[in-house]
């Protein structure tokens, strides 16, 4: 198997993590300041989320120019420094290739309006309006129309905000560009990409008038997402960049079946290293998405067992494979969303740490996680994201839900909660910037930092160091077997990870009340243990709260 997918990969959300110029803002300089930090945490990749030049409707996510750097996070010079930095470290950078559209002001968008036979129409999707309406009733996936208005009877498609126009991947400039880009960032030395809603690249054939089998406004999932030909183009991109690179890859996307994850990461002929999946994301999310507030809270750890039954079981049964994560820009806080970020908080961040780096898969990690950050409450006054200032109109105008319940909706699910600035400190600002941040600071950054955490052994930041060391030097954590144990119990997650060298057993309380359990032989020997005082095994054990154990079992000889 590929060597890397034996990575530790920590995401970077530019903005929020260092600001080294006080402008309150983040940027390269303060990735480059935090270099050894981050070696500390025995990371192999930094992926950084998008710092091309933007106009930051979705922050970085709307890109105006793929080839320069956003001056608020630096300079070219500045980047290929951070590159050369992080290898002399042993790390490598992943780039954010946003391929499914530009930003409105990105010059083939604005080659493409200047006349109606313009060869740029060609990278877009521009369709007539119907009698004064959209050309059809798709949804944006940040609600409202999926159409945006650019003459009195024209539409171009907009799956996002109406600032970011998608591409038409069927146009071979449109391939042909993305794979200039790629090999652009290959050539200044950065080790991969990160592909953003890669699986929606193909739109259906046409672009139908209407959705056949519903009336009014529906996501448009059925028609755009994994369709045959994204394959093909992923397929014909990716072999022009291997030609000349070797790089690392990881595909994300809305999966709507096993099926697509194995085409897009068939470890025998893969399209990416490596997919994400958001079933785990969206555990307490309705049919909608995760502003469907009808099922908010109400999810079980047994479904959360059974969807990671699912994924474990068919990757190794099928041979692909997968990314692991519990916090990304995109989702809350997992201490918050899946976890106790109050009288549990240190022992359910190391619990669901001890999960992550246990599974069969490569592990990601989001900064400020290995500190325990938690999810910020925002004032509508207060909020940044895009997404969420948009679906907390829809939430009324279409769900008909009330403001305040809207407001709530919002609040529990938006973005920001994960773009909060990284608490390096006690001191002003939390150490993130000398001035006030671009975004509201998370107040409880007294308690929680990286400069406290630092000195107490038994912190959550130095566990995760223990943790990462202790993936590194255990192989059978990536590419060993994954059998599930316990299966049926309502608190307790439990796998034995093997291989040729090495049998180990993981037993996790994911739950704030304690577990008793009864235990057959063997009992193992503890290699890592969330407690930094644990009783010894015995038949009849007791897991505290968010208790974790690693222990090693004896292999039987053949």
């Amino acid at each position: 198997m590929k060597k890397e997918l034996a990575s530790i990969v920590y995401q970077i959300w530019p903005r929020s993590f260092k600001d080294s110029n006080g402008d309150g803002i983040g940027d390269l300089g303060g990735i480059i300041e935090k270099l050894d930090y981050l070696k500390s945490l025995n990371v192999t990749y930094l992926w950084l989320s998008p710092v091309y030049v933007s106009g930051n409707y979705d922050y970085g996510y709307d890109i105006d120019d793929y080839y320069n750097i956003n001056p608020e996070y630096g300079t070219l010079e500045q980047f290929d420094h951070l590159v050369t930095e992080a290898k002399k470290r042993g790390i490598g950078i992943i780039m954010d290739m946003v391929a499914n559209h530009t930003s409105s002001s990105h010059i083939w968008f604005k080659k493409a309006m200047e006349s109606p036979d313009s060869p740029y129409r060609e990278y877009y999707f521009f369709k007539k309006g119907k009698k004064g309406k959209e050309p059809n009733n798709w949804i944006s996936l940040f609600g409202g129309s999926a159409w945006t208005k650019v003459s009195e009877d024209e539409y171009v498609l907009t799956m996002f905000a109406e600032q970011q126009v998608d591409l038409n991947w069927e146009n071979p400039k449109v391939r042909d560009g993305i794979v200039e880009i790629m090999k652009f960032w290959l050539k200044r030395g950065v080790s991969g990409f990160r592909y953003d809603v890669i699986n929606i690249i193909s739109k259906m054939e046409g672009l139908p008038d209407k959705n056949p089998h519903k009336k009014g406004y529906q996501f448009a999932d059925d028609y755009i997402n994994s369709l045959p030909k994204a394959f093909d183009y992923i397929e014909e991109v990716m072999a022009k960049v291997r030609e000349e690179f070797d790089l690392f890859t990881v595909g994300e996307g809305m999966l709507l079946t096993q099926d697509a994850a194995k085409r897009y990461s068939d470890l025998n002929n893969p399209l990416f290293d490596m997919m994400f999946q958001f079933d785990l994301a969206l555990i307490d999310c309705g049919p909608l998405g995760k502003y469907d507030f009808r099922k908010f809270y109400h999810w079980t750890i047994k479904e959360f067992k059974s969807i990671v039954r699912k994924w474990q079981m068919d990757m190794q049964n099928r041979n692909y494979w997968m990314a692991n994560y519990l916090s990304n820009h995109d989702q809350p806080r997992h201490i918050s969303h899946y976890g106790h970020d109050k009288k549990y908080r240190v022992e359910s961040a190391k619990a669901w740490a001890m999960f992550n780096f246990t599974l069969r898969g490569t592990p990601f990690m989001y900064q400020g996680e290995e500190i325990g950050m938690t999810d910020c409450k925002l004032e509508m006054n207060e909020w940044k994201d895009i997404e969420a200032i948009t679906d907390y109109k829809v939430l009324q105008s279409m769900m008909k839900l009330p403001a305040f319940i809207a407001k709530r909706v919002i609040q529990k699910k938006t973005r920001d909660n994960a773009r909060t600035p990284v608490q390096w400190s006690t001191s002003a600002y939390a150490g993130f910037s000398t001035v006030q941040p671009w975004i509201k600071l998370n107040p409880n950054y007294n308690e929680i930092n990286v400069e406290q955490q630092e000195y107490d052994a038994d912190s959550i930041l130095n566990f995760y160091r223990r943790l990462t060391r202790f993936y590194l030097d255990h192989p059978v954590l990536t590419f060993g077997s994954w059998t599930e144990i316990l299966v049926d119990h309502p608190q307790i997650i439990a796998y034995i990870r093997e291989d040729e060298h090495e049998k180990l057993q993981i037993i996790i309380n994911l739950s704030a009340k304690p577990v008793t359990l009864l235990i057959d032989e063997p009992f193992g020997e503890d290699l890592l243990t969330t407690k930094k005082e644990v009783a010894p095994w015995n038949h009849k054990m007791v897991f505290a709260p968010y208790e974790g154990r690693v222990s090693r079992l004896k292999k039987h000889e053949s």
